[in-house]
C-alpha cells in the first residue's frame, strides 16, 4: 500500500513538473512570436509604447540623455535641436499615464542596451492615485515576466486585420502644433500646504535613483508648465523629495516669465500639455542647463549615430525650416 501511494505521488510530481515545463516552453515561444521588434512590427504598436520600443532599436550605448514620464514628457525636449546645437543624443521614452513603477522597470530594461549619462524625469508620474500606482506595479511585473501579455494583439497584424498606427516622431519627439489657450488664474500661490509624494512612488523613486547610480547616470527632476497638474503644494513636495534623493529639481511653473511662456500660444489643450512652440522654449532652457551642469560630450563625430543627420533633415522638412 505504501509503495502504491509513493508511486502515485511520484507520478503526480512528474505530471506537475511536466505541465509547468510545457507551459514555460509555450510562453517562451509566444514571447518570441509576439515580440514587435523581432517581428518588425513597431509601426503597429500603440503610441504609448512606440517611443520606448524605438529606443531599443538604437545602437548600443549611443543615447546619452533620456527623457521619461507621462504624456507631459512628450513636450520636455526637442531631440533634434539638442543634436544640431550641441551634438547631444537624446530620446523621449515617455508614455501616457506612466507611473513611477513603470518608469523604473522600463529604465531597468533600457539600461541593458544604453548607458545614459542623464535621465530626466517629468515629475507628474509621482502624483497619481495610490490604486493606480498599485495596479501599474502589478501590471508591469506581469509584462516584464511574460511580454506576450502586453503585445498579444499583434495577432491581428499577422492576419492582416490591423493597420499601422505609427505617427512620425524624431527620437520620441513629435511636433504637436495644435493651439488651445489657457485662460485660468495664477496657480502657483503658496497656501502653506505641501503635497508629499506617496509611499509607493517614493519607494520606486529611490530604486530608480539607485539604478541610475549603479549605471553611472545622473538624475534630474523637472516639472513642466502645466496649470491643471501643478501647484505650489506639489512644488514643495517635489523639492522635498529631490533633497532626500540629493538630485536637482527644476520647477518651470515658477519660471513662466523667464521662459516667456505665452498661455495663448504655447499650450495644445488649455491647462495641460505644451504644444510645439511651448516645447521649444522649455527645451532651449534645458539644453543650456544641461550644458552648464552636466558633462555630456558631442557625438557628431560618432559614426554609429549618423542617422541623426538624416532625422534632422526630415525634421526640417516637417517644421518648414529651410
Amino acid at each position: 500500500m505504501q509503495d502504491s501511494k509513493s508511486a502515485f505521488n511520484k507520478q503526480k510530481t512528474i505530471q506537475t513538473v511536466g505541465f509547468f515545463t510545457l507551459l514555460a516552453v509555450i510562453l517562451a515561444v509566444l514571447n518570441l512570436v509576439f515580440d514587435p521588434l523581432r517581428r518588425d512590427m513597431l509601426e503597429y504598436v500603440s503610441e504609448r509604447d512606440n517611443y520606448y520600443l524605438s529606443l531599443l532599436q538604437e545602437p548600443e550605448d549611443t543615447v546619452d540623455i533620456l527623457a521619461m514620464g507621462d504624456s507631459l514628457s512628450y513636450g520636455m525636449i526637442d531631440t533634434i535641436d539638442f543634436w544640431e546645437q550641441e551634438g547631444y543624443t537624446s530620446h523621449i521614452v515617455g508614455q501616457a499615464g506612466q507611473v513611477v513603477p513603470e518608469t523604473y522597470y522600463e529604465l531597468k530594461k533600457l539600461m541593458k542596451t544604453q548607458s545614459p549619462k542623464l535621465v530626466i524625469i517629468e515629475t507628474h508620474i509621482m502624483i497619481y492615485e495610490p490604486i493606480t500606482e498599485l495596479y501599474e506595479t502589478e501590471k508591469q511585473f506581469l509584462y516584464s515576466t511574460i511580454p506576450v501579455t502586453k503585445y498579444h494583439e499583434l495577432w491581428k497584424v499577422m492576419l492582416g486585420k490591423k493597420d499601422s498606427v505609427m505617427r512620425p516622431h524624431f527620437k520620441g519627439f513629435e511636433m504637436r502644433g495644435k493651439v488651445y489657450p489657457y485662460s485660468g488664474e495664477e496657480y502657483m500661490q503658496d497656501t502653506g500646504e505641501t503635497r508629499r509624494i506617496g509611499g509607493l512612488s517614493r519607494f520606486y523613486m529611490k530604486k530608480l535613483k539607485k539604478l541610475c547610480d549603479e549605471n553611472g547616470a545622473e538624475l534630474l527632476l523637472v516639472s513642466l508648465p502645466s496649470p491643471s497638474n501643478y501647484s505650489y503644494a506639489t512644488h514643495k513636495g517635489f523639492a522635498e523629495l529631490a533633497e532626500e534623493l540629493q538630485v536637482s529639481y527644476i520647477d518651470m511653473n515658477l519660471m513662466i516669465g523667464e521662459l516667456d511662456i505665452d498661455w495663448n500660444k504655447d499650450m495644445q489643450d488649455g491647462p495641460d500639455h505644451l504644444n510645439y512652440d511651448g516645447t521649444k522654449k522649455v527645451s532651449t532652457y534645458l539644453r543650456a542647463y544641461i550644458k552648464e551642469h552636466y558633462d555630456i560630450e558631442s557625438r557628431t563625430d560618432d559614426e554609429r549615430v549618423r542617422d541623426w543627420n538624416e532625422q534632422a533633415e526630415k525634421y526640417k522638412k516637417c517644421a518648414g525650416i529651410p
